[in-house]
């Protein structure tokens, strides 16, 4: 079975928040949760100089952009 890796046609900024089209900026990081994207290189180097605690945060606030941004469904099915 062959894994692809696709760039989705929207992502959230981690550290900004701001929604955009990954394949036309090509800033990423990699961690052990996968490839992150980034609306900008100052965002990139934020979040790869933040410490674990900094970050937690980031992907707080990560996920409830996604909900807002992604989730089609009613509210409890977007929990």
């Amino acid at each position: 079975m062959s894994e692809t890796n696709t760039i989705p046609e929207t992502a959230v900024d981690p550290v900004c928040g701001k929604t955009f089209d990954p394949r036309k900026v090509q800033f990423t990081a990699n961690d052990d949760k996968g490839t992150h994207y980034f609306c900008s290189d100052e965002c990139r180097r934020q979040f790869d100089a933040a410490d674990a605690k900094t970050k937690k945060g980031f992907w707080a606030r990560y996920t409830d952009r996604l909900k807002k941004t992604h989730c089609t469904q009613t509210p409890p099915e977007c929990r």
